[in-house]
C-alpha cells in the first residue's frame, strides 16, 4: 500500500470528470455515492465531487480527505484501472472507516452488475 496519493492518481480535468458522469456506471448507499468507469491507463484514478451544501470550505475539505484516504488505504482492495468519483452524502456523519466499507461494497456492486450484462 502507497504511503502518497500522487497526482497521476487524481482525475482532475473537468472533461475527464463529465466521462466518467456520462459514461460509467453509479451505485449508492447512506453514505456515498459512487461512480466507476474503467480506463486503460492501468492504475485506478480519482476524484471527489462535492456540493456547498455540506458546509463551509473547511469542512468541505475535511470531507475531501475523508474521501482521498479512504481511497488511498483501501486501493489494493478495489477493482484496479477504474476511474472513480466519490459523491458523499450530505446530512451523514462521515468517517474513514464508514467510507472504505461503502467504496469497498459498492465497487463490487458495480463491477458485478458489469460482468453480468
Amino acid at each position: 500500500m502507497s504511503e502518497k496519493f500522487p497526482k497521476q492518481d487524481r482525475i482532475s480535468k473537468r472533461s475527464e470528470i463529465n466521462k466518467v458522469f456520462e459514461l460509467g456506471k453509479s451505485a449508492s448507499d447512506g453514505i456515498i455515492h459512487l461512480y466507476m468507469l474503467a480506463n486503460n491507463l492501468g492504475r485506478s484514478r480519482l476524484a471527489v465531487v462535492i456540493s456547498r451544501r455540506h458546509g463551509n470550505a473547511v469542512r468541505r475539505n475535511r470531507v475531501k480527505r475523508l474521501c482521498r484516504e479512504a481511497f488511498r488505504t483501501c486501493r489494493d482492495k478495489l477493482p484496479q484501472s477504474y476511474d472513480y468519483i466519490i459523491n458523499p452524502r450530505v446530512g451523514v456523519e462521515l468517517s474513514l472507516e464508514a467510507i472504505k466499507r461503502s467504496l469497498q461494497d459498492l465497487s463490487v456492486q458495480i463491477v458485478s452488475e458489469q460482468e453480468n450484462k
